[in-house]
């Protein structure tokens, strides 16, 4: 078994954990509003957007609610990303809900902060990179053999592609 295999595999068990734990967060429509980045951040999200797949992990691209170069979308239920997204308040220092001991998974040489959402489909978040990008599995494909870490092991060799290490 390769390091990757035993990663994803990880990966599946601790969503899985994760989707069972519960939590509630921001989730539906405004989830999936389109992000506004600054300008620095934008031209990295516009870069990431035409490197973006039309079939990922097996699931066609479809075209989101509100078309930006921001926003893309596969399948149904919808596997959605979202670029240039604000840090959400489990990591924004001082706000009320600051998760200091969150952590975050490697995957595909992103490190991506995982997010129960009140649907329980968990939002990931590629952090420490120039702009965030934030990718929401709907519970259809977390854990139960989906292939939710397939998903964000092929966007996260896109992202390494387009949008460098940094902070925001």
């Amino acid at each position: 078994m390769t390091l990757r295999t035993r990663r994803l595999r990880a990966l599946t068990v601790a969503v899985t954990l994760l989707a069972a734990a519960g939590s509630s967060s921001v989730s539906g429509a405004a989830a999936r509003a389109v992000p506004r980045p600054s300008a620095r951040e934008a031209a990295h999200c516009r870069a990431l957007h035409k490197e973006l797949p039309a079939t990922l992990a097996g699931l066609e691209r479809g075209t989101p609610r509100h078309v930006s170069e921001f926003t893309a979308q596969w399948g149904t239920p919808a596997v959605f990303l979202r670029c240039g997204v604000p840090h959400p308040e489990a990591l924004t220092v001082g706000a009320q809900r600051f998760d200091r001991y969150g952590s975050a998974w490697d995957i595909g040489g992103i490190a991506w902060y995982p997010e129960q959402q009140a649907d329980r489909s968990v939002r990931f978040l590629a952090v420490q990179r120039a702009a965030w990008v934030e990718v929401t599995l709907p519970k259809d494909y977390v854990g139960g053999g989906s292939d939710g870490p397939g998903v964000l092991a092929e966007l996260a060799a896109r992202i390494t592609r387009t949008i460098p290490e940094g902070y925001v």
